[in-house]
C-alpha cells in the first residue's frame, strides 16, 4: 500500500512536513503528539520567585500551560531525526507498538525486566 492508509479513498488532503514544509499526504505523514511545557525547566524557577501568585496566601500555585502540538513529518525527515527507525523486512511485519518506556525514581525501568524481578521477589516471599 505503499506507506499509506487510504484503503478506497481515491485522493486524500496534504499535510505540510513540520520539518521540512514538504507537502506529504495525510494518511502517509508520520504523526506525533507532542506536550510540552510552555517553560524550559531551567527557567521556571525564576518564573515562579517573580511571580506576583503567591502560595502562602493559601492560594494554588500558578501552573504554567503546557504546549499541545501535533507535529506531521515526511518520511524522511522522520528518519533522519530518528522518529521513526529503518527496520528490516520480517521486522516490517510486525504492527505491534514497541514497548512503552516506565519510568520509576526518575530511571527507566524495561518492563520486561521489571516483570522478572517481580516474579522473582514473589517466588522468594512464597518459599
Amino acid at each position: 500500500n505503499n506507506g499509506r492508509n487510504k484503503k478506497g479513498r481515491g485522493h486524500v488532503n496534504f499535510v505540510r512536513c513540520s520539518n521540512c514544509s514538504r507537502c506529504v499526504p495525510k494518511d502517509k505523514a508520520i504523526k506525533r503528539f507532542t506536550v510540552r511545557n510552555m517553560v524550559e525547566s531551567a527557567a521556571v524557577r525564576d518564573i515562579s520567585e517573580a511571580s506576583v501568585y503567591q502560595d502562602d496566601l493559601r492560594l494554588a500555585e500558578y501552573v504554567i500551560p503546557k504546549l499541545y502540538i501535533k507535529i506531521a513529518y515526511c518520511v524522511s525527515c522522520a528518519i533522519h531525526s530518528h522518529v521513526v527507525r529503518v527496520r528490516s523486512r520480517e521486522g516490517r511485519r510486525n504492527r505491534a507498538p514497541p514497548p512503552r518506556v516506565r519510568w520509576k525514581d526518575g530511571k527507566k525501568v524495561n518492563p520486561a525486566v521489571a516483570a522478572a524481578e517481580e516474579a522473582k521477589a514473589a517466588a522468594a516471599r512464597g518459599a
